[in-house]
């Protein structure tokens, strides 16, 4: 039996439903259309009252700035104090609560009951490194400490390959500089370490959509050659793309770019992004960083990584856990429709690269005392001419259209937006 957590509405207006989580998933709760369990006309309950993210067997609540509090046990996490306005209110230090079997949710006039069902023991694929172990790990020596090579040099040889030299490093991994050795080919290698106890069934689902991958043959996109896992660490060897990032552009620039800078490689990478929707494939990762540049020519990196990661459990809690990152590209519905993210949530992700890249700014405002999540799912996207009036128009409209909330109203998928900015 695998792994479930249940939540059960035990008291109040939706008494007797029941929210069954199997896999990694999201449960918002509040006022507004768009949360799971939606309470309107109970007053204690704010708009985005709270998150909860299940990850069987864990599951972790945050507070998104509620007017009144989450009780956890009868303990209340988060609320506002007297006078503060839900932007002073709602604050990203507030903090997660690891929830446990027979723990009772409390919010107005609902209780909610969580049960967690651990599942059939499975042997841990990550033995030898400890979950969340990842961001302590310093570069020279996270190779050296998954396979076992030198500590002083932190290189070593994959089957078929000799490590170089860091290239750079994320929340779940680090990307090295290789040497294929029967061709003496440059290549890079993508390691990314389970910050959970990965079972064998998570393993072997997270190698089956990866192969897929190689279906992904084009010009602007970066070739996936193969793949592996050793003790807890999952690599993946790729083309190698040496002119950097579209970030690594924008810092060499010292700020924005201009449309003529930037333009080229954008429409390009929308080529292969177009490429990959047209095959059922949504990237869900879209961002400066992932967008790199090889021999001039712009190329769509880490396709499905991060979603294929997520969806097989193993990158622990992306929306609520310490490895979180601030969603800053992330469109509204992939807070809210988790496992069910389709081509225009791309489209939002690559506008909100392209907006970045032109003013140095986000689509939205993200104050430091909000949870950048509250803001995505509460607060309005700033117009792009009102960061750069002197964007032409027509860019500014496709751009504007790109990042717009309510994903009816944007560009289907990327070749819709190619042709528009085109």
């Amino acid at each position: 039996m695998p792994a479930q957590v249940t939540l059960s509405v035990i008291k109040g207006p939706a008494k007797g439903k029941v929210f069954p989580f199997t896999e990694h998933d999201t449960f918002l709760f509040g006022r507004m259309p768009d949360c799971h369990a939606r309470f309107p006309d109970d007053t204690q309950v704010s708009r985005h009252h709270f998150i909860l993210e299940a990850c069987p067997p864990k599951a972790s609540l945050r507070d998104l700035g509620s007017l009144n509090g989450t009780y956890v046990n009868g303990k209340k996490w988060g609320g506002r104090k007297s006078g503060e306005s839900p932007e002073q209110g709602a604050r990203i230090q507030y903090p997660v609560v690891e929830l446990q079997d027979g723990d009772k949710i409390t919010v107005g006039q609902t209780d909610i009951m969580v049960a967690i069902e651990k599942g059939a023991a499975q042997p841990a694929v990550n033995a030898g490194i400890q979950p969340g172990e990842l961001s302590e790990i310093s570069p020279e020596n996270l190779f050296a400490l998954v396979f076992g090579g030198e500590k002083e040099t932190g290189l070593l040889e994959i089957p078929g390959f000799v490590a170089e030299k860091e290239l750079g490093r994320g929340g779940f991994g680090a990307v090295y500089m290789a040497r294929r050795q029967k061709d003496d080919t440059k290549v890079a290698i993508k390691v990314m370490l389970s910050q959970v106890a990965a079972t064998e069934d998570a393993v072997q689902r997270f190698k089956r959509e990866m192969e897929v991958n190689r279906q992904l043959d084009h010009p602007n996109i970066v070739r996936f050659i193969e793949s592996g896992s050793h003790k807890g660490a999952f690599y993946f060897v790729m083309e190698l793309c040496d002119g950097g990032s579209l970030m690594d552009l924008y810092a060499k620039n010292r700020g924005p770019l201009t449309p003529e800078q930037l333009m080229p490689h954008a429409l390009q990478a929308l080529e292969g992004l177009a490429f990959a929707h047209s095959k059922g494939f949504v990237h869900r990762d879209l961002k400066p960083g992932n967008i790199l540049i090889d021999r001039g020519v712009a190329r769509v990196a880490d396709f499905g990584m991060s979603k294929s990661f997520q969806m097989a459990g193993l990158s622990g809690m992306s929306m609520t856990g310490s490895t979180a990152g601030t969603p800053v590209f992330m469109p509204p519905e992939q807070i809210i429709n988790f496992k069910y993210v389709k081509p225009v949530s791309d489209v939002f992700s690559m506008g909100a690269t392209i907006y970045y890249l032109l003013t140095g700014a986000f689509p939205f405002d993200f104050p430091a005392k909000r949870d950048p999540m509250d803001v995505i799912l509460n607060d309005d996207v700033v117009p792009i001419r009102k960061r750069l009036p002197t964007i032409p128009k027509p860019l500014a409209t496709v751009i504007d259209r790109a990042v717009t909330k309510k994903h009816k109203d944007r560009y289907p998928d990327a070749a819709e937006l190619l042709r528009a900015l085109a």
